[in-house]
C-alpha cells in the first residue's frame, strides 16, 4: 500500500486538482435568512438604474396597455358629435333673439384739409369722440370750438362739423369783428354766444317736420355778441330801431350769407326771432337761403 498512497499524494500536488474542504469550526454561527424586504424593492445596490420588481409568489406582471388617447392635436380638434349641428342652431337662435342695431355713427372721412384750414384761422378747437344718433342724426368727427378767433370766445360748449366751424371762423373774422370795430375806436369783439350747435332733432322741434341740419353738427344758433368798450348786442327783433345796434345787427346778418349757406333770424318766422339760425345745408345749384 505505500505505493498507491504516493500515488494518492501526488494527485492531491497537482495543478488543477480539486482543493480539500475546508472543516469549520464546530461552534461556527449558522448564517441566518433575511426576511424579504417591500414587495417591488430589489436587494442589488443603489447603481442609479430603475430597480425592477421581483416576482412574488408566482405572480407576474400584467403588461402595459397601450395608450389609446388620440395625440393632443388630434384631442383638440376632434369636434363632439352634433357640434355642428348645435352651433348652427344657436346661430339661428341669436339672430332671432338679436335687439335691433342701436344709433350709429356716419362713416365719413376726416377733413384734413379743413382741420388745417382752422389752424390757418388761429381757431382753438379740439376733436371729439363720434357722435352716435338715432336715424339721420350723428356726427362722424365732430369738433369743440374754444376760440373762434384769438382773443373771441364761443360759449358755452359747441360740438359741430369742421366745415361748420370754418364758416364761422371766416364769418367772425372777416365780418363780425369788422362791424364792432366801426361802433367804436375802442370797440372790440370778445365773446359770441350760441343757444345749440349739434342736437338730435328735427325742424323747430315740430313732430312732422324733416331732421334738422343741427342734428348732423352743421349748423349753430347764435344769440349775441359781448363787446368790449361796448354793451352787448343781443340779437332780437330791431326794425326800424333806427340806431347803431340795429346797423350792426343788419351787417353781421347779412355778411352771414357769405359764408353759410342757410341764415335764418329775427322777422323770418316765430321760431327765429331770438338768435341766427346759420348752417351749411349743401343744396342743388348752390343756392342760398337768406331771410
Amino acid at each position: 500500500m505505500p505505493l498507491f498512497g504516493a500515488l494518492l499524494a501526488g494527485l492531491l500536488l497537482m495543478p488543477g486538482a480539486a482543493a480539500a474542504p475546508v472543516e469549520l469550526p464546530r461552534d461556527a454561527p449558522v448564517p441566518v435568512e433575511r426576511p424579504a424586504g417591500p414587495r417591488g424593492e430589489t436587494d442589488a445596490p443603489d447603481t442609479g438604474a430603475t430597480p425592477q420588481p421581483r416576482p412574488d409568489d408566482g405572480a407576474q406582471a400584467a403588461p402595459a396597455a397601450p395608450d389609446e388617447r388620440p395625440p393632443d392635436d388630434e384631442a383638440a380638434t376632434v369636434p363632439a358629435p352634433d357640434a355642428a349641428a348645435d352651433d348652427a342652431q344657436d346661430g339661428a337662435e341669436a339672430e332671432r333673439t338679436a335687439e335691433p342695431a342701436g344709433p350709429t355713427v356716419p362713416d365719413t372721412p376726416r377733413d384734413l384739409a379743413c382741420e388745417a384750414a382752422l389752424r390757418a384761422l388761429s381757431v382753438g378747437f379740439e376733436r371729439r369722440e363720434p357722435i352716435a344718433g338715432e336715424g339721420a342724426c350723428g356726427v362722424a368727427h365732430p369738433y369743440a370750438v374754444r376760440e373762434i378767433q384769438p382773443g373771441v370766445l364761443l360759449k358755452p360748449d359747441s360740438r359741430m362739423t369742421c366745415r361748420t366751424a370754418l364758416a364761422l371762423a371766416t364769418w367772425i373774422r372777416q365780418v363780425v369783428q369788422p362791424a364792432a370795430a366801426s361802433l367804436g375806436e375802442d370797440v372790440r369783439l370778445a365773446e359770441v354766444t350760441h343757444a345749440s350747435t349739434y342736437v338730435c332733432r328735427s325742424r323747430n322741434n315740430q313732430p312732422d317736420a324733416r331732421i334738422s341740419e343741427h342734428a348732423k353738427g352743421r349748423a349753430i344758433d347764435v344769440t349775441g355778441f359781448d363787446l368790449d368798450g361796448h354793451d352787448p348786442i343781443p340779437v332780437v327783433p330791431r326794425a326800424d330801431d333806427g340806431d347803431r345796434a340795429e346797423a350792426f345787427q343788419r351787417a353781421v346778418r347779412g355778411g352771414a350769407c357769405l359764408h353759410f349757406t342757410t341764415v335764418l333770424g329775427p322777422g323770418t318766422d316765430a321760431y327765429h326771432d331770438d338768435h341766427l339760425h346759420l348752417d351749411v345745408k349743401q343744396r342743388s345749384g348752390g343756392y342760398r337761403l337768406c331771410q
